[in-house]
C-alpha cells in the first residue's frame, strides 16, 4: 500500500511541477515539505519491504514444515506428520542393523499408507457419528484403564514393595514407578480412548449383518482352504494357534493330545536346578559334576511325596483333571483351552521340550500314563488324551460348533469391513509424495 501512495505522490510532484512552470496554478505550493513528506514515505517503506522480506522468510521456513506427503479428497498428511512416523518406524529397523538405504522407500510407503488410511477412517467415523465416544463408552474406557492400571500395580507389588512400609505406601511406590514410566490412569485412558473410534467404526459398519447357514458355509470353506495353507506352510503356527485358544478349522497329520500334571518346585529351588544345569554344561571335573547331580537329585527328592500320592490316587481310580486342579503348576493347564484338550503335540513339535514332546509320543494308547519325569520346573506325569483327526472340521461340527460359527461369521464380517476400506481409499484419490521428506 505504501508503494502505491509513494507512486501516487510523485506523480503529482511531477504534475505541480509541469504546471508551476506554466505560472500555474495561483495556490502556492511548499515543494520542500512535499519532497520531505515523500523521503519520510520512502524510510517507511524501506522498513515495511524489511519486514516483508522477514515474514517471507518466516513464511517460507514454515511452508517447508507443512509440505504435502500425502493428500487424498478431504485432507493432507504434511511432512512433519509423516518424519515423525517416519523416524519412530526406522528406530525399530535400525534395532535390527539393516542398513537405512536399504529399509528407507519401504518405511516411508508404510508410513504414508498407515497414515492416510487412518486419516480417512477417522472421517468416515466423524461422519457416521462413532468418532467421539458416548457418555456410556466413556466411562467402560476409563473402567477397563482402572482395571489394568490395577493389574499392572499387582504384578510389580512383590518386586517392589517394603515389608517395613505399609500396604497403601508400597501401592505407592508401584504407582510413582509406572508414573516414572509414563503409565497412569490418564495415560492408560488416553491410549484406549485413542483406539477406540476404531472399534466404534467396526461395529458401525459390520453390526447389522448377518449370516445364514449358506453363507456361512462359503466362509467355511474358504477359512479351511486359507488354515490348510498356512498350517501346511508353518505347523508351529498350528501349535500356536492351539495354544492360544483360537478356533482351528483345519489340523494338519499326526498330531495328539495330551494333559500334564506339573508337581512344581518352589522357586529358589527351580532356580538352583537351573544353575546347576549351567555349571554341569560348563564343568569337566567329573567329581564335581557328581557333587551337582547328587545335589540336584537333593533338590527333586524333596517333591517324591507328592508325587506318590497323586500316582497312588490316579491308580486309585482319581479323575486326571481334578489332580491337575489339586496339584498342577502348569498354567496352561489351568486355562479353559489347556483343561479341556491339553497340548497339541507332534514328532516334530518345536513348542514344547524336547524331552516332554519325545514322552507324550512314547505313549501307546489313549489313556496311557507316563511314569515321573523331570523337568526344569519340577516333576511332570503326561496322559495320552486323543488322536487328533486330520483334515478340515467337518462341516456339520462347525455348524453345531458356536464357537466355530461366531469365528467364522467374524472373518466374514472382517473380510467385509476390509472390503469397505479399500473402497473408501479407492475413492480418496491418494497420492503420495515421499519424496517431499
Amino acid at each position: 500500500m505504501h508503494n502505491r501512495i509513494l507512486a501516487a505522490l510523485l506523480a503529482m510532484l511531477l504534475l505541480w511541477s509541469g504546471a508551476l512552470a506554466e505560472g500555474l496554478p495561483d495556490e502556492e505550493i511548499d515543494v520542500d515539505e512535499l519532497l520531505s513528506r515523500i523521503e519520510l514515505l520512502e524510510e517507511e517503506n524501506a522498513e515495511l519491504s524489511a519486514e516483508n522480506d522477514e515474514l517471507r522468510r518466516m513464511l517460507s521456513e514454515e511452508d517447508v514444515q507443512v509440505l504435502v506427503a500425502a493428500r487424498f479428497n478431504g485432507g493432507v498428511i504434511t511432512v512433519s506428520e509423516a518424519k515423525a512416523e517416519y523416524d519412530y518406524t526406522a528406530y525399530f529397523y535400525e534395532q535390527l542393523y539393516v542398513d537405512e538405504s536399504e529399509y528407507e522407500d519401504i518405511v516411508k510407503q508404510e508410513v504414508l499408507e498407515n497414515l492416510t488410511e487412518n486419516a480417512i477412517l477417522k472421517i468416515k467415523a466423524q461422519e457416521l457419528g462413532v468418532y467421539e465416544p458416548t457418555e456410556e463408552q466413556r466411562a467402560q474406557i476409563e473402567e477397563r484403564a482402572r482395571q489394568s492400571l490395577e493389574e499392572m500395580v499387582e504384578y510389580y507389588l512383590p518386586y517392589i514393595s517394603d515389608p517395613e512400609k505399609s500396604e497403601e505406601e508400597n501401592r505407592e511406590a508401584v504407582l510413582a514407578y509406572l508414573a516414572g514410566e509414563d503409565t497412569t490412569l490418564e495415560s492408560l485412558i488416553e491410549s484406549a480412548s485413542s483406539q477406540a473410534w476404531l472399534d466404534r467404526l467396526y461395529e458401525a459398519v459390520t453390526g447389522d449383518l448377518t449370516f445364514t447357514d449358506e453363507d456361512l458355509e462359503a466362509y467355511y470353506v474358504q477359512a479351511c482352504e486359507s488354515a490348510e495353507l498356512s498350517y501346511s506352510a508353518d505347523p508351529t503356527s498350528y501349535e500356536t494357534s492351539r495354544m492360544n485358544g483360537e478356533s482351528v478349522l483345519w489340523n494338519p497329520e499326526g498330531y495328539r493330545t495330551v494333559k500334564r500334571i506339573l508337581i512344581g518346585l518352589d522357586e529358589t529351588s527351580r532356580q538352583r536346578v537351573e544353575e546347576i544345569a549351567q555349571e554341569i554344561a560348563q564343568e569337566t571335573d567329573q567329581t564335581r559334576i557328581a557333587e551337582l547331580l547328587a545335589e540336584q537329585d537333593a533338590l527333586y527328592d524333596r517333591l517324591t511325596p507328592i508325587v506318590d500320592e497323586v500316582c497312588s490316587r490316579m491308580e486309585s481310580g482319581d479323575d486326571f483333571n481334578l489332580l491337575i486342579d489339586e496339584y498342577g503348576a502348569d498354567e496352561y493347564m489351568k486355562t479353559d483351552y489347556g483343561r479341556e484338550s491339553g497340548y497339541y503335540v507332534s514328532s516334530d513339535s518345536q513348542l514344547i521340550d524336547a524331552e516332554m514332546r519325545d514322552a507324550a509320543m512314547a505313549l501307546e494308547s489313549i489313556g496311557d500314563i507316563s511314569e515321573p519325569l523331570r523337568c526344569q520346573d519340577g516333576i511332570y506325569i503326561l496322559r495320552y488324551e486323543s488322536d487328533v483327526p486330520s483334515g478340515a472340521v467337518p462341516f456339520e461340527e462347525f455348524l453345531t460348533s458356536e464357537e466355530l460359527r461366531q469365528s467364522v461369521a467374524e472373518n466374514a464380517r472382517r473380510e467385509y469391513y476390509n472390503t469397505q476400506v479399500e473402497q473408501w481409499l479407492d475413492e480418496a484419490d491418494i497420492e503420495f509424495f515421499p519424496e517431499n521428506f
